[in-house]
């Protein structure tokens, strides 16, 4: 009796309205004109309002007619209850309620909507009102609560909560893109937007509105809400903000450091590894931005992923957070699709995503992917001082992505990065379509080859980095690199179009070897005239009908080697896109042919100095081609010691490639390894005279596993000279690190053995690199030794 009470009172209602609207009352029992909510919206005309009774629905509401109303029973009773009780189940398969495009004045209002693949759709000039709606536990690509595009739409006093996007905007996403989107927040009845999540943008993302947008809020996940949380997607050009005023927030970020461990448990508080969490993404939710004291979330050692440990991907980079590794062999991340989303076209697994953060850090892990033929290691956009250290990026298959994907990212620093091990039909290690500033260095780029053919379009290069205004590349290595088509370059640096000032790019201590292509195996130019510096570097190894290097610009090489078999060593780009031809200036270089190995353009200024020499580098050749000590200095090279005799202004570091003395024997050399030198170590130790004839050896060096050391101790001469008290071998990196400590024997005069297992005083594995042994006799060093772990 009670229902027909209300279906007479909502009659009533409705007649005072309008007498040729109708009232389509849906009611799962059966009380009703209908049991489906999609029934009697098909049968509705304009005017028509669809009233549905409590109850959960489990269907996915398509509207294609404009002028109608789905409301509860809370539309005419203003009671909340109703909400909570009349809810849409989308099931997972499509949209709870999805506004089709062109169609006008939708009213939804006093509905819950969960379990959809994103709760409300509202297309493309289409115009809505949603009111007192709660939208929750749904889930979709972009915008998990909402998804409004380019259409107009009112919302109030909507709750978009616990939603979830794979790519961007968990609670709200709303698109412009190439057209025009309206919304309106009601600042009277306020809507509440929390504790969504998304691989971007974790509550709001605004693609491309055309004004500042004001959220009025009566609830937001956090009390300042960061780009984390809600961000404007900018065009070009498009600076508009999102202007939120909120009353309270869900929650409150943690203060400290918080740990994930493959055994934890998101229960848990997270601020100790006894306490650890499991997520990654749910420590990084979790922890708070400072930028005065820079928050860390600790991944212990083990192996995270979907599999094994229910990991969430993408996981999303915080600004001031570093989330930090054990070391590259201690802790593997193992990006893994959520099924969810395997089989739809043109999506890529991404592992990290960083959208609009700045100071964000990812440090001394390694990243691999499962499962998957489309995959991305990294993917940004827009970032201020992205820092990446000591990572290991493997066996990754991008293709709609690089494994490194970054749009706009200034005064980054990339320092420590192995990227190697794949094949691919199109993206490689690197891509930026934004440009890129910063810094690259002591990195690796290895193992890749891009089997893409065609006589009618380009491949993508291996490296393919779009530069901003100031760029260094250091005491790097790409090597083994092989391009199938016959018109696509490996790798390729180049400045953007339209920059305020003259960009400077630095390229030294770099290696570029067993580069196979057709063409040009490396290109550094740009658009503006850029000022380039291109130090000691090694091109050595290419194969293929174009030349080692191209370049454009107010060009100087210095200290490098050029002996490819090529047709040419370097060329000039004439599309320098500023008019300004090309001054190229080479100065104490080995170019193998000389001069006629350039090849000029017109009007090109070639200062070409007498210090330059042809001929045979004479590396030293030994082992595998593919060690990047093969092409170290042989010593009968008559690159030893006829490289630039003032190095004042080349701002080298003060180590090689591979961490010796940059200059040694009194004058620097061409190439990238310095002939003869020593490691560098930053500490004060000083070798001591009083002690003499003393053995430090290592075998095997290089070493993947165990490196046996054999040692004899320096004697005493006569009774002038100190005994030996205490002898060690300190092991350092080449940043002069200490990492390790093996305790000798003092009083054993004879050979002593030992080993080391590249492991460092806490029992982590350390990472590929070259490492310095110091046989140290009462607190001295008096002898020293490199060696090579390579795993």
């Amino acid at each position: 009796m009670k229902r027909h009470r209300w279906i007479t009172a909502w009659l009533l209602f409705m007649m005072s309205i309008g007498l040729h609207a109708v009232t389509r009352i849906v009611d799962i029992t059966g009380a009703g004109q209908y049991t489906s909510i999609q029934t009697a919206v098909t049968a509705s005309s304009a005017g028509d309002t669809v009233l549905v009774y409590p109850g959960r629905y489990i269907e996915n509401i398509n509207v294609s007619v404009s002028n109608i109303a789905i409301i509860s029973m809370e539309y005419a009773s203003s009671n909340p209850s109703f909400i909570e009780s009349t809810i849409i189940d989308g099931s997972l398969i499509a949209p709870g309620i999805k506004i089709n495009q062109n169609v006008q004045n939708i009213r939804i209002q006093g509905i819950s909507i969960t379990n959809s693949k994103s709760g409300i759709v509202l297309g493309q000039n289409s115009s809505s009102i949603i009111a007192n709606c709660a939208i929750h536990g749904n889930a979709s690509f972009y915008g998990g609560g909402i998804n409004l595009f380019k259409g107009t739409a009112t919302l109030s006093g909507v709750r978009i909560f616990n939603n979830y996007a794979y790519i961007m905007a968990g609670g709200i996403y709303i698109n412009g893109y190439l057209g025009s989107v309206n919304v309106n927040f009601d600042p009277g009845n306020r809507c509440s937007i929390y504790n969504n999540r998304a691989g971007a943008g974790q509550d709001i993302v605004a693609h491309s509105i055309n004004n500042d947008l004001s959220i009025p809020l009566e609830m937001f996940s956090v009390s300042n809400p960061t780009s984390y949380y809600a961000a404007p997607f900018r065009a070009s050009g498009n600076e508009f903000q999102l202007l939120i005023d909120l009353e309270t927030a869900h929650h409150q970020e943690l203060i400290g450091d918080l740990y994930v461990s493959p055994t934890g448990d998101d229960a848990n508080d997270g601020l100790s590894p006894a306490t650890a969490l499991k997520t990654i993404s749910t420590a990084v939710y979790r922890i708070a931005s400072d930028s005065l004291n820079q928050n860390t979330v600790h991944i212990l050692p083990g192996s995270y992923s979907r599999t094994a440990n229910q990991q969430v991907f993408p996981i999303p980079l915080k600004s001031w957070v570093k989330v930090k590794g054990a070391g590259i062999e201690e802790t593997q991340i193992v990006g893994e699709m959520d099924p969810d989303y395997v089989n739809i076209p043109y999506n890529a697994l991404k592992v990290f995503t960083s959208f609009y953060q700045s100071h964000a850090s990812l440090e001394d892990l390694s990243i691999t992917t499962s499962g998957s033929n489309n995959s991305c290691a990294i993917w940004g956009f827009n970032e201020e001082s992205l820092h990446l250290k000591n990572l290991r990026m493997h066996d990754l298959t991008p293709d709609l992505f690089a494994i490194i994907h970054i749009a706009y990212a200034t005064n980054c620093l990339w320092d420590g990065l192995i990227i190697e091990d794949f094949t691919t039909e199109s993206m490689g290690f690197m891509y930026s379509d934004g440009y890129i500033t910063g810094v690259i260095r002591n990195s690796v780029f290895r193992n890749a080859a891009s089997t893409f053919s065609s006589h009618e379009t380009w491949a993508s290069p291996l490296i393919w980095v779009l530069l901003g205004e100031n760029f260094l590349l250091e005491n790097t290595i790409f090597t083994n690199l092989a391009m199938a088509d016959d018109d696509t370059h490996a790798v390729q640096f180049a400045g953007m179009y339209n920059q305020s000032s003259q960009p400077q790019y630095s390229i030294r201590n770099c290696l570029f070897a067993n580069i196979n292509c057709n063409v040009r195996g490396v290109i550094f130019h740009g658009k503006g005239f850029p000022l380039m510096n291109i130090t000691n570097c090694t091109f050595a190894g290419h194969t293929g009908n174009g030349e080692a290097l191209m370049v454009n610009g107010d060009v100087t090489i210095s200290n490098c080697i050029f002996y490819n078999n090529r047709s040419k060593e370097i060329t000039i780009n004439h599309m320098d896109g500023v008019g300004i031809p090309t001054t190229l200036t080479l100065n104490n270089n080995l170019i193998r042919n000389g001069y006629s190995d350039i090849w000029p353009w017109i009007d090109s200024i070639i200062n070409y100095s007498d210090t330059n020499i042809t001929g045979n580098p004479l590396f030293q050749g030994i082992g595998d081609i593919l060690n990047p000590l093969y092409y170290s200095l042989s010593s009968g090279s008559p690159c030893i010691d006829s490289g630039t005799p003032d190095t004042s202004g080349l701002n080298l570091p003060p180590y090689d490639l591979a961490g010796n003395w940059r200059v040694w024997g009194g004058r620097i050399d061409m190439v990238c390894y310095e002939y003869g030198s020593e490691p560098l170590v930053t500490n004060d130790d000083t070798t001591t005279p009083a002690l003499e004839k003393g053995l430090l050896s290592a075998y095997p060096n290089p070493f993947s596993a165990f490196m046996n050391l054999k040692v004899v101790l320096p004697t005493k001469q006569d009774n002038s000279q100190p005994r030996v008290a205490t002898a060690s071998i300190d092991i350092y990196n080449i940043k002069g690190q200490k990492v390790m400590n093996i305790t000798l024997d003092p009083d054993k005069v004879s050979e002593q053995f030992t080993y080391w297992d590249g492991r460092d005083a806490s029992g982590r594995q350390c990472s590929n690199g070259v490492y310095v042994l110091n046989l140290s006799v009462n607190g001295k060093r008096c002898l020293s030794k490199k060696v090579t772990l390579f795993r």
